[in-house]
């Protein structure tokens, strides 16, 4: 199933639901690559926009690129809201970028929670034809997934959803898994230099309708996977984060920037 399909029927959920990436993330890729009015950024894989819309703060010229036309119209309401009016928004997903869509040339492009779905060595070999010198591709993650991490009510919300979905993800926590093809090693193999991971710790607040609201934001968890038990879910995880304490419920992560130059 293509990244497009996984996610229709989430945009509202995920333009609401889905954090940020904090303004210290922001201000290390300003500096690292010295975005300024004459910088071309390229948000790929942009989503409603969480990154694309403080970015544009930064740089002249930015394109938010997504396939999801739906996810893009809540991209453009967030920019509005902001004040932001720099940026071009694209409907289309890597393999419509190596395809022939001009977006270049680039100081930076930046990918956020999408670089999993994306062709990743042809991506980035595309990319570097298209970024100026010490310019580079940066990737950002987070440990967001609430059916990840360590707390006790995240188990709750991992319980509740497989409960209801077939094909939720392992609760494992992000630095517990030991991936075959680290990315940092891509980055370097496909010839970008002075490749750098840096973390930035945040803790997070959650109220319950901010909890559901985020599992409805998840391919796996959708509105449309759960289809009539949808209902039955959010009465169900409510209930058991009720049983677990008070809200807020807070969640200690850290935002990782992984980069690289072009040389």
């Amino acid at each position: 199933m293509a990244p497009t399909d996984r996610f229709e029927s989430t945009e509202a959920y995920y333009a609401r639901y889905r954090p940020g990436y904090g303004d210290p993330a922001i201000q290390y890729l300003v500096d690292r690559f010295a975005l300024d009015a004459d910088a071309r950024v390229l948000d790929l894989g942009c989503g409603a926009g969480q990154l694309t819309v403080p970015l544009a703060a930064h740089a002249g010229e930015v394109v938010g690129m997504d396939p999801n036309e739906a996810m893009l119209a809540h991209a453009r309401d967030r920019a509005t809201e902001a004040g932001v009016d720099n940026v071009e928004w694209v409907v289309g997903s890597d393999t419509d970028l190596r395809e022939g869509a001009d977006v270049g040339p680039l100081r930076l492009t930046t990918i956020g929670r999408a670089f999993h779905w994306m062709d990743g060595r042809a991506t980035v070999d595309y990319l570097q034809e298209r970024t100026e010198s010490d310019g580079g591709v940066a990737i950002l993650s987070d440990e967001e997934w609430l059916t990840h991490g360590r707390d006790d009510w995240q188990a709750i919300v991992h319980a509740v959803a497989d409960a209801y979905v077939d094909d939720q993800p392992e609760r494992e926590h992000p630095d517990d898994i030991e991936y075959e093809d680290p990315w940092d090693e891509l980055l370097s193999e496909r010839g970008l230099v002075d490749v750098t991971s840096e973390r930035f710790p945040t803790a997070r607040e959650w109220t319950v309708d901010e909890i559901v609201g985020y599992c409805l934001s998840l391919s796996f968890c959708s509105p449309a996977v759960l289809g009539d038990d949808r209902e039955a879910f959010e009465t169900d995880l409510r209930a058991r984060l009720a049983e677990a304490g008070d809200e807020p419920f807070v969640q200690h992560v850290e935002i990782e920037v992984l980069s690289g130059r072009v040389p």
